[in-house]
């Protein structure tokens, strides 16, 4: 990616993470990236097309996290699922950040779609990691559950509570846990 756009798009989770979605201007992140409007619309010629930059760096972000926590063996691909969203569900950091860019996108549903083909894909290597294709389903969808629940604030799982549940994950997912 180039460094203009990766600095853009640092600056619009830096403005949203500071002031919320609603502070999510084209102003505000031109301000933040330290260019003029006119320089961040030539990378970003609107807000949408903005949020949906960020969306996709954080999709990339999310799946190489996925490759680098995948071993071999069956289970692992669904392992470093769980992981990596139990990490990006209990960060204080990432939950804010997630909360404004959900929200951004559910106002606009359009931009939902990257994230919709992605997730299919991410459904198509469950089901083939080797492990019973129903039980890889299920664990990616409680870990999204357990993601969607702790954004909204439903699910409050601290210190051992949330140490037993990632185990038990794991080992459904044929890991030891």
């Amino acid at each position: 990616m180039q460094a203009t756009k990766r600095e853009i798009l640092d600056a619009a989770t830096r403005v949203v993470f500071r002031e919320g979605v609603s502070g999510l201007t084209l102003e505000a992140v031109a301000r933040e990236a330290g260019l003029s409007k006119g320089g961040l619309l030539y990378h970003y010629p609107s807000k949408e097309a903005l949020i949906g930059g960020v969306l996709e760096c954080y999709l990339e972000e999310f799946e190489d996290e996925l490759e680098r926590r995948a071993g071999e063996g069956p289970g692992s691909w669904t392992r470093a699922y769980v992981e990596a969203t139990f990490e990006e569900t209990f960060s204080d950091a990432e939950r804010e950040i997630n909360a404004g860019m959900l929200a951004a996108m559910l106002l606009n549903p359009e931009l939902l779609e990257p994230l919709r083909e992605r997730y299919a894909v991410w459904q198509e290597r469950a089901a083939n990691d080797g492990i019973e294709p129903a039980l890889a389903l299920l664990l990616q969808l409680a870990a999204d559950g357990l993601w969607l629940g702790a954004l909204l604030g439903l699910v409050r799982l601290d210190g051992e509570k949330r140490e037993r549940v990632l185990k038990k994950m794991l080992e459904l997912a044929g890991g030891a846990g």
